[in-house]
């Protein structure tokens, strides 16, 4: 039968609406398929691989382990938000009270190969902008290894950050520590980076970098308690944060403490370095204290690397902030105490470790910490190897790390955000988009794609199901409804024939779309499907070229196994 699309005879009565945005639930040891607050899953790594686009992560508080307790998290889609926090039923969050703890099994047995350096990862080569992190404790001790006296022990530790990512990515209300490697590594993409009230405690290397920004990227970096951050001998570090050469950061209103270093004059153990000089970096209301190598080093026009440490020189910066290569809006950064308090027993052991230039590190002010916790006065610099890398207790954290100094650091007593599927803070009362509306697809012979078939130019959004071959992936983006960034292109190939026949129209899968899922499960009997066909449902439209054997975009919306 040769019609065209617009006179199809056979229409399938089929209301098939593509699916909405989903809300997973999880609770620790929980039984249930996941679908709702009173059937929630036990496991966490389960939600992330049954999740999709858009999909929304509830997980309540419990300490949570990853797959065969690995320790690592993955994400595989785009627009994808994991919440923690949660009261057992689902009814209250509070991050800071209700802790969502992942962690690697202290008893796992199984080895590091072909897991992501991060604990929480996007997908290699996935890019997972939307994504949203919002309320958990990411905690690498039990990827250390720690001698008696509790010296970390670098060779039999599984080095790596605690979250990374490519995309535009938001990080929020969190706890991570005691990584042996940076807190936070994305590949930062678009304007609505975030990484906002965190603590980011007893890192090495840095506790947050930008030095992968893409350009015309903007990250923002407000509210985060930054502390007791390790240089690595030979390999530099204790860096609160490292500014990239790309894009523009947004540095606001965080407290900044004791950066270590034991080579003093090399730009380790600064609060914020800037020294590929970005001239787009704001710097605005940011509290350092005790940081051994300086507030700030950067790397000015003539491109000498220099330091301010000193508080006249930062009066200064808040002044004239374009002289130190800061953007406009750049004020009010000082030298303070955030009177935090620490854990007594951890603190003796890290004050005691002490190298630092004279004049950087006021031991006055380090005898008055030590002083208030109870602990003898220090006179002189101490031994700089003795006391290294020693974990932070995690239990000391909330209720000893909150700044005195009114908005600075982490805030505890706020309303924190809820949020319904689709990934975007949720509407009065918690409900979740609507879905979207249902289509009829008409059940559409290949002859009537194929070029000079009547009504062909004309065609344009018209819902089709067809039968078609799993061809090979395609770079060729022609509909402006499916734009290069969002959408996978593959070959929808007659079927029968050979995987690299030209008798294909183009189809476009939504990256981490259920569809997009189903085609890359599929894909593992790729021969056979190519041969027998998958049933594609999906919208139609004129690529505009009529070059092509079938010259026909659809862009799926459901892919089955006849």
């Amino acid at each position: 039968m040769r019609t065209s699309l617009l006179r199809s005879a056979t229409l399938c009565a089929l209301a098939c609406a593509p699916l909405a945005a989903a809300d997973w639930y999880v609770r620790a040891g929980a039984d249930g398929d996941g679908s709702a607050k009173d059937k929630p899953l036990g496991v966490a790594w389960k939600a992330l691989e049954k999740c999709a686009r858009g999909d929304v992560i509830h997980i309540a508080a419990g300490t949570y382990y990853g797959k065969t307790g690995c320790g690592h998290w993955v994400v595989n889609v785009p627009q994808l938000t994991l919440v923690g926090g949660y009261t057992a039923d689902f009814s209250s969050r509070n991050p800071f009270k209700n802790l969502t703890i992942l962690e690697k099994a202290k008893d796992y047995k199984g080895g590091v190969v072909g897991q992501p350096d991060g604990m929480l990862a996007g997908k290699q080569g996935v890019d997972v902008s939307g994504l949203i992190v919002d309320g958990f404790v990411f905690n690498a001790q039990a990827r250390n290894s720690y001698d008696a006296s509790g010296k970390i022990q670098p060779k039999d530790c599984e080095p790596g950050m605690l979250v990374e990512g490519v995309g535009t990515i938001k990080l929020r209300n969190s706890i991570l520590l005691n990584p042996y490697g940076d807190g936070v590594y994305c590949t930062w993409k678009g304007e609505g980076n975030e990484v906002a009230n965190n603590f980011i405690l007893n890192t090495f290397y840095s506790a947050i970098e930008t030095r992968s920004a893409q350009p015309d990227s903007v990250i923002t970096i407000r509210n985060n308690t930054i502390a007791f951050c390790w240089q690595q001998p030979g390999k530099g570090g204790s860096i609160g944060i490292m500014v990239g050469r790309q894009g523009k950061t947004i540095i606001q209103d965080n407290v900044i403490a004791f950066m270590q270093c034991e080579d003093a004059g090399q730009n380790y153990g600064v609060a914020v370095n800037n020294n590929f000089g970005n001239d787009e970096t704001v710097m605005k209301g940011n509290v350092f204290a005790q940081c051994m190598g300086g507030p700030y080093a950067y790397m000015d026009a003539s491109k000498a690397n220099l330091l301010l440490w000193k508080p006249e020189e930062i009066a200064d910066l808040n002044k004239d902030p374009e002289s130190y290569r800061c953007a406009k809006g750049s004020a009010d950064n000082v030298i303070d105490d955030p009177k935090l308090n620490p854990d007594k027993e951890w603190f003796e052991k890290f004050s005691n470790f002490v190298a630092s230039k004279p004049g950087k590190l006021n031991m006055d002010a380090m005898n008055q910490w030590r002083q208030a916790l109870g602990l003898p006065l220090q006179a002189e610099p101490g031994s700089p190897r003795k006391n290294w890398g020693m974990a932070y207790p995690l239990d000391k954290v909330v209720g000893n790390l909150v700044s005195k100094i009114p908005g600075k650091g982490v805030q505890v007593d706020k309303t924190f955000e809820t949020y319904a599927g689709g990934g975007a803070p949720a509407a009065a009362g918690g409900a979740a988009a609507p879905a979207a509306e249902a289509k009829a697809y008409a059940e559409t012979p290949w002859d009537a794609l194929k070029k000079g078939a009547a009504g062909l130019k004309d065609l344009k959004d018209k819902p089709v199901q067809i039968r078609a071959g799993m061809g090979p992936g395609k770079t060729e983006w022609h509909l402006a409804a499916a734009a290069r960034d969002n959408y996978d292109c593959v070959a929808l190939n007659l079927p029968g024939e050979a995987e690299m026949s030209m008798k294909y129209a183009f189809g476009y899968l939504l990256k981490g779309s259920p569809a997009h899922k189903e085609w890359q499960k599929l894909a593992a009997k790729k021969a056979k499907f190519a041969k027998e066909g998958l049933i594609i449902k999906g919208t139609a439209s004129y690529v505009g070229k009529d070059s092509y054997a079938y010259p026909v975009g659809i862009i799926i919306d459901e892919v089955a196994a006849p």
